[in-house]
């Protein structure tokens, strides 16, 4: 039978590369399908992370500031996997100017400490900051603040071109106390690295710190002792990060049982954004599933019909080996075994369209920056061990589909009796 099989493939050349076609079209449609199904809980952690969904510990009157030392155990909490400090404030500039084009309020009252000032916008990871994530801002030269950055800063495109300062000059700053506007703190000069533009929505009170263009990023530790306040770590807001929704919720649960006045703050989730993707992945998570067993039936009635057909004009070879004494269950085992030597080469192309297919559909269903690692860590991890197993199981599910193609073909003309396909013959 494997003699047979193997003669009858490599004959009829035109007939088993039109099989060889289907099988791994089928092939690679089904380890795609598995493989995404399979990754939906790595892909699912993946884009909460993107997603920048996070909880914020804030003042209950709203922008007021906090010692951070109030919660400095917060980071002996495990299920939380970032804690990034913010600090928003002003501060006076020396060596240059503000932009004042786009001011809508004009104010006279403004006094002299609040004159030439710029808003200072200072957390431990910029690029986790709302304004850059939500691509509301993006960097146009240079680079963004890094973690190991001290005393690095930057600044809006039309601030740098106002002043003609351009990447590795320094802007000397002197920082505002919240609660002592009139006091003087030293001058601190910070070095720009990045450039930054775009616009984001702005509150007018005639200040010219309103406008994005007199914005500035620094990071947290540097502001900090710009502003000399001496042990004492000002922020506005303590945002912390967890790698799953499930460890968020535990979080928050023991950041409140924390020995801090709860009275005077509150803790806030934001995952709005994960559970609109979340929304759309399992959206596409169950049309892959309806793909699935749609490949599964397609392939299984495709293959049949035109095995159907082909096992017509064997009729002659069928009645010769029932008539020399070859049992039935032998000619369905040669049958199998035909597409099965068919499907051997099917594998290598396979496995290399079923993972350009899988990075087609989820760097279709993932286009943002942030996200754009994700398609590229499943190309990566085409051969891991993983995948094998998902393509093993694949391959399985196809045997299955040729098996069950095979004995209903064939079973139509092998209920006849030989005697029935021999007179069919003549």
């Amino acid at each position: 039978m494997v003699k047979n099989a193997m003669a009858y493939v490599l004959r009829k050349k035109n007939r088993t590369l039109i099989v060889f076609i289907i099988l791994t079209v089928v092939l690679s449609c089904l380890y795609a399908c598995l493989n995404i199904l399979k990754s939906g809980t790595s892909m699912e952690k993946s884009l909460y992370k993107s997603s920048n969904s996070s909880s914020s510990i804030t003042r209950k009157d709203g922008n007021g500031y906090f010692d951070r030392n109030e919660f400095k155990k917060i980071e002996d909490i495990k299920e939380i996997a970032e804690t990034i400090n913010h600090y928003e404030g002003l501060a006076r500039l020396h060596n240059s100017n503000v932009v004042e084009s786009g001011q809508q309020v004009t104010r006279d009252d403004i006094p002299n400490e609040l004159k030439n000032i710029v808003s200072i916008q200072s957390t431990s990871n910029v690029k986790r900051d709302v304004l850059f994530s939500s691509g509301v801002f993006s960097i146009k030269e240079g680079r963004n603040l890094e973690k190991n950055d001290k005393f690095k800063i930057l600044v809006h495109e039309e601030f740098a071109e106002h002043n003609n300062l351009k990447l590795g000059d320094k802007v000397s700053l002197e920082f505002i106390n919240a609660n002592e506007m009139s006091k003087s703190n030293k001058k601190t000069e910070f070095e720009i690295v990045g450039i930054f533009t775009g616009k984001k929505q702005e509150t007018q009170t005639g200040l010219s710190s309103d406008l994005s263009e007199n914005m500035m990023f620094t990071d947290y530790d540097s502001a900090q002792k710009a502003l000399n306040n001496g042990e004492k770590e000002l922020v506005n807001k303590i945002t912390f990060f967890t790698d799953t929704p499930e460890k968020m919720d535990d979080a928050i649960n023991k950041v409140k049982e924390l020995n801090v006045n709860w009275s005077n703050y509150t803790v806030d989730k934001d995952s709005n954004a994960f559970k609109e993707v979340l929304e759309s992945l399992s959206g596409v998570k169950h049309i892959i599933k309806i793909m699935t067993y749609s490949i599964m039936i397609g392939g299984s009635v495709v293959l049949s019909l035109i095995l159907i057909l082909w096992l017509r004009e064997r009729i002659y070879e069928i009645g010769i080996l029932l008539s020399i004494g070859v049992n039935k269950f032998k000619i369905i085992t040669q049958f199998i075994l035909e597409l099965v030597f068919i499907s051997i080469p099917a594998i290598i192309v396979s496995l290399i369209t079923g993972n350009i297919v899988v990075n087609q559909i989820i760097g279709g269903l993932i286009s943002s920056e942030d996200t754009a690692s994700i398609p590229s860590s499943f190309a990566s991890s085409g051969f891991s061990v993983e995948n094998l197993i998902t393509f093993i199981q694949s391959y399985g599910i196809l045997l299955l589909i040729i098996v069950l193609s095979v004995i209903f073909a064939s079973g139509l003309i092998l209920i006849k009796k030989p005697k029935e396909i021999l007179s069919q013959i003549s």
